[in-house]
């Protein structure tokens, strides 16, 4: 009797915790709107799945979406403020145009909704914190890595999918920090390679053919593997260097094949991850817990270590 007594309490009180959790989830059951620049790339995609499993590990509701075209200003606008006017609870967003988000970053303060930056998040935007790689020192790391693979001298061109974009600007302006330290080598132009991997090919192949003396080209985001893919494609392996960022599968395997010789990593997963983290503690929590700006890193994946990681 006196066993069957101690079972029967012990179902009441995991029937009364279990009880009190759906009640507590319940309460905490949050809408998070994440709102992308792109879904183009499975560096893209690592972002939603850390928002996503974010979300799930909390309990909460966590919606990822971005615009048909990517890199569209006016339709990621548009879809922030279809997130504001639906009256989700907080919002993360890529914030990749210098000024282009401030007003609906703004109007979605206004109605009391949070609003994070991951990934790229521009200065003075109004977002409550940045989650994301510091793109200066980043820039810088890839720019000291490829001068002193070639030798501290040669001509370099950098290849961008978007010329104006916040954070791509920002690498540009590590690696220009880098080539300052190194006299020998010269930029010969910035090359926008656009999100297409053939077009990018395509405009690879005009800078090298207008200088055959160039010596390295050198990526500032997710559609790097394009250098790679253009050296390994010409047979100008070991002549012609190449470096980027993010490690996608492309990628990762030019670096195997000797067609690249870094990359620079900064963990998209964790990004996606600790924005939908940090919003949902300031929301249970209020201002005991402000959301901080964290910096996600900057790997360096080259041949001694390529073997060690998986695509993202």
């Amino acid at each position: 009797m006196k066993k069957l007594l101690i079972v029967l309490l012990c179902l009441v009180l995991t029937c009364s915790m279990t009880l009190s959790a759906c009640a507590e989830a319940s309460a905490d059951d949050y809408r998070i709107a994440v709102v992308l620049h792109a879904m183009n790339s499975s560096f893209y995609t690592k972002l939603a799945d850390g928002a996503r499993a974010a979300g799930a590990d909390l309990g909460i509701t966590v919606d990822v979406t971005s615009p048909t075209q990517a890199s569209s200003l006016d339709e990621q606008v548009s879809l922030i403020e279809n997130c504001i006017a639906a009256d989700y609870d907080a919002i993360a967003t890529v914030t990749w145009d210098p000024t282009g988000f401030n007003k609906v970053i703004a109007k979605a303060n206004e109605a009391g909704i949070p609003v994070i930056g991951f990934n790229m998040a521009a200065e003075g935007s109004g977002v409550v914190a940045d989650i994301g790689q510091n793109h200066v020192d980043a820039g810088y790391t890839l720019g000291k890595y490829m001068f002193e693979a070639m030798g501290g001298e040669g001509k370099y061109c950098i290849c961008t999918c978007s010329p104006t974009d916040s954070a791509l600007l920002a690498r540009e302006e590590g690696i220009a920090n880098a080539a300052a330290e190194y006299p020998g080598v010269e930029l010969v132009q910035v090359i926008d390679i656009t999100t297409d991997l053939t077009a990018a090919n395509a405009a690879i192949e005009n800078a090298y053919l207008a200088d055959p003396d160039i010596k390295a080209f050198i990526g500032v985001d997710c559609f790097s593997e394009s250098i790679g893919t253009y050296i390994a494609a010409n047979g100008l392996t070991g002549k012609v260097l190449g470096g980027g960022f993010d490690l996608t599968e492309g990628t990762l395997k030019h670096i195997k094949n000797g067609d690249m010789q870094v990359t620079i990593g900064q963990n998209p997963f964790m990004q996606g991850y600790y924005s939908v983290l940090e919003l949902y503690l300031s929301l249970k929590y209020g201002q005991s817990v402000m959301p901080i700006d964290i910096n996600t890193g900057a790997k360096v994946i080259d041949s001694s270590n390529v073997d060690l990681v998986e695509p993202e």
